[in-house]
């Protein structure tokens, strides 16, 4: 079988290993990822170089407005290190291999429909919470990429209409946000783990309230907008069965006329979604 190297580059950590065209790998590996831009590119590529010609090509998944043709990042929320080089053309001239870099929530929906949550459906959203918030578009069974690669960033559009509030739907919804509050209530660091496990806690059940109704107006408004039959939600804190269930309840509470037909699931595929997602890409420009 052929293999493919797969990397999820994120803010904290970069994720990467083999994978077949089963969407099976068999090993994942990680580091944590370089802030300034010239070190990040040496460390691309020194993962790269690990797997020589071992790999037939290389799919890779990271947050931007990404061009898939020319593989330009014109994301001006992301750090400089994920736009100051273009790692499509990087890596091409480095192994002479098929390169395809993506948006990763695009991926993560890909990798979904091929094998995860939403497989056998044709018109599904996905939004992802993590540091930010992400989201992507399938509409007939198609990406939705938008004529600047921006559709379905969902974290970007405000809450309210405040012109002197800089507070958008990725910065009040985000996990990030959500774990700070908590943290500067507490006075010490506390991660996502910890607030679930405490959520009958007056004060944390307060502060995780109020970012859920944050995630439901971000959700439900995409949801109203592209009327989808699926609307999934990614990220580490979709494991989290409460937070499903209870996105569920305050969606329906605010849209009651949405749960007849649009179903809110988590994603199933984890760490791999976008991976699998970026692969499938790859594939396809191999066929061609």
């Amino acid at each position: 079988m052929k293999h493919y190297l797969t990397i999820d580059i994120g803010g904290t950590f970069i994720k990467y290993g083999l994978m077949g065209e089963d969407w099976r790998s068999p090993e994942e590996k990680t580091q944590a990822t370089q802030k300034d831009p010239l070190l990040f590119l040496e460390q691309v590529k020194s993962i790269v170089r690990d797997y020589g010609n071992r790999i037939e090509g290389i799919a890779i998944c990271m947050a931007g407005f990404i061009d898939p043709v020319t593989g330009d990042n014109t994301d001006y929320s992301v750090g400089e290190n994920f736009r100051t080089y273009n790692l499509k053309k990087e890596l091409e001239d480095l192994t002479g291999k098929r390169v395809v870099v993506e948006n990763d929530s695009n991926c993560a929906a890909l990798g979904e429909m091929l094998a995860g949550a939403a497989k056998g459906c044709r018109d599904f959203c996905l939004i992802t919470l993590g540091t930010g918030i992400g989201g992507a578009i399938v509409i007939d069974g198609r990406l939705v990429r938008g004529r600047h690669f921006k559709a379905g960033e969902v974290g970007q559009i405000r809450l309210w209409g405040n012109p002197d509030s800089e507070e958008n739907c990725e910065s009040a919804g985000a996990t990030s946000a959500l774990v700070r509050k908590v943290s500067g209530m507490l006075g010490r660091e506390v991660d996502g783990r910890y607030i679930f496990g405490h959520l009958d806690e007056k004060g944390i059940a307060d502060i995780y309230g109020e970012w859920l109704e944050k995630v439901a107006l971000t959700a439900g408004n995409m949801a109203m907008t592209l009327d989808p039959e699926l609307l999934l939600v990614g990220g580490g804190v979709c494991s989290q069965k409460r937070l499903i269930d209870d996105l569920r309840e305050r969606v329906y509470g605010l849209y009651p006329h949405l749960e007849e037909y649009t179903e809110i699931r988590a994603c199933e595929t984890g760490n791999l979604a976008g991976r699998i997602g970026a692969l499938s890409l790859l594939l396809k420009e191999v066929r061609k």
